[in-house]
C-alpha cells in the first residue's frame, strides 16, 4: 500500500505541472514555403477493362501518398482544367500555371492493361520553366493487379518526393510487419504505411512473434514456437 501511495503521489507532481503549460503548436514542412502540386488523374490509354478499377486505385494512392508527404501544397482537383491530360503533348503549362489552379509543379501519366500487364507512364514537369519544363519521366510494368496498381503509385509517389523535398526518400514504399491472431493463431502479418493490403506472411498455425526486417529489406526473422 505504501508503494502504491508513492508511485501515485510521484505520478501526480510529474502530470500537474504538464497540464499547465501552454499549447504548442507544431507542423510539417522543409522550412520553406510549399511546393504547390497539381496531380490530374492519370489517363487509361488502354480499352481493357481491368484498367478502369487499377487506375482508379492508382490515382487515389498516388493523390494521398504525396499530401501525406506534408511538403506539398496540394491543388484542390476542381481547380484543374477540363480535359483529360496522359502525355506530354497534352500539357498545356500556361494553363497550370495560371489562376485557379496556380500550379508550380504537375505531375501526371497514363495507365493500361495489356494481356496480363500493367503499364504506367508517369511524367513531373515544372510549370515555370516553359523551355526546359521535364523534371522526372518513369515507366513502370507489372502483372496487372490491384496490389501492384498501389506499388507502383507508391513508387511514383517517392519518386517525387525524392526530386522535390531536397534529395530526403519518401516513405510510401514502406511495409508494417506486426502480429496478429485474427485467423486463430499468431502470425506475421504486413501492410502498407498507409494502413491499406493487410494480408498474413505466415502460416505456421502457431505462436509466431518478434518480427524483425533485415537492413537490406529482402528477409524478415521472427520467433516462433
Amino acid at each position: 500500500m505504501k508503494r502504491f501511495a508513492l508511485l501515485s503521489a510521484l505520478l501526480f507532481t510529474l502530470v500537474l505541472p504538464a497540464l499547465s503549460q501552454d499549447w504548442i503548436r507544431t507542423g510539417t514542412g522543409v522550412g520553406g514555403e510549399k511546393i504547390r502540386l497539381a496531380v490530374p488523374d492519370f489517363n487509361i490509354a488502354h480499352a481493357d477493362p481491368k484498367s478502369v478499377p487499377l487506375d482508379k486505385t492508382f490515382n487515389q494512392v498516388l493523390f494521398n501518398d504525396l499530401y501525406q508527404a506534408g511538403i506539398f501544397d496540394m491543388v484542390s482537383k476542381s481547380f484543374y482544367p477540363l480535359g483529360a491530360i496522359g502525355s506530354p503533348a497534352d500539357a498545356h503549362l500556361d494553363v497550370w500555371a495560371a489562376p485557379p489552379p496556380n500550379a508550380a509543379m504537375l505531375a501526371f501519366g497514363n495507365l493500361g492493361v495489356s494481356g496480363e500487364t500493367l503499364q504506367v507512364q508517369g511524367w513531373l514537369f515544372d510549370v515555370k520553366n516553359a523551355q526546359n519544363p521535364q523534371v522526372l519521366a518513369k515507366q513502370y510494368r507489372e502483372n496487372a493487379t490491384e496490389d501492384n496498381a498501389r506499388l507502383i503509385a507508391h513508387r511514383f509517389a517517392d519518386e517525387i518526393i525524392f526530386r522535390l523535398g531536397g534529395g530526403i526518400s519518401g516513405i510510401a514504399e514502406t511495409k508494417l510487419y506486426f502480429v496478429s491472431s485474427r485467423t486463430g493463431h499468431k502470425e506475421i502479418w504486413t501492410m502498407d504505411y498507409d494502413g491499406a493490403a493487410e494480408h498474413p506472411i505466415t502460416h505456421i498455425d502457431s505462436i509466431s512473434l518478434s518480427p524483425r526486417v533485415s537492413p537490406d529489406n529482402s528477409r524478415i526473422a521472427f520467433i516462433t514456437f
